[in-house]
């Protein structure tokens, strides 16, 4: 069974080989460069977007952030300062968790714990992105409904992809 990545771009690769088709068959030169110019930079940004996540969450598993049992997960969620621990007096651990929260929170701090929003990968990719946009509006070449259409594909594309994973991986279980 192949793996999902690959099937994924193999979907993408002929979805764009259906599109480059389409244009030379149209005659549609514009057509051709919005397609490829959005399609490629949307793909950039979903690119982005989940390595930024998994990197994210690698991270999340490394802090030890990941509860490993439900019973876990339940107590965390009813109690999560652990107030209602029986080894402390529930008067320091409240007084612990004023002073936690009083705590200021450097810029420094708050990039590391955003890392996903506030990724050099995902900016770069919506800066290619607009970069694409700015050069098709500059050229005057700009065709807004195929720019448009490109840039829809690879979202859907994978979103149907991984649907039809999780609906398979389902049934085989």
């Amino acid at each position: 069974m192949k793996s999902i990545k690959i099937r994924i771009l193999n979907a993408l690769l002929v979805v764009d080989i259906g599109i480059i088709i389409f244009c030379i068959l149209a005659g549609k030169r514009a057509w051709f460069i919005n397609t490829q110019i959005g399609f490629f930079s949307s793909l950039a940004v979903v690119v982005a977007s989940f390595y930024s996540y998994r990197k994210m969450v690698e991270q999340s598993i490394a802090n030890g952030a990941v509860i490993s049992s439900n019973d876990e997960l339940l107590e965390k969620i009813e109690d999560p300062h652990g107030l209602y621990d029986e080894e402390e007096s529930q008067e320091a651990i409240l007084e612990e968790t004023v002073e936690e929260d009083d705590k200021k929170i450097t810029t420094l701090e708050a990039l590391k714990k955003s890392k996903a929003f506030i990724s050099f990968y995902r900016l770069g990719a919506y800066l290619l992105l607009a970069l694409g946009f700015l050069y098709l509006h500059s050229a005057n070449i700009l065709h807004v409904p195929s720019y448009l259409f490109s840039i829809m594909l690879p979202p859907a594309i994978i979103a149907i992809m991984l649907f039809w994973q999780s609906k398979n991986s389902k049934e085989s279980m």
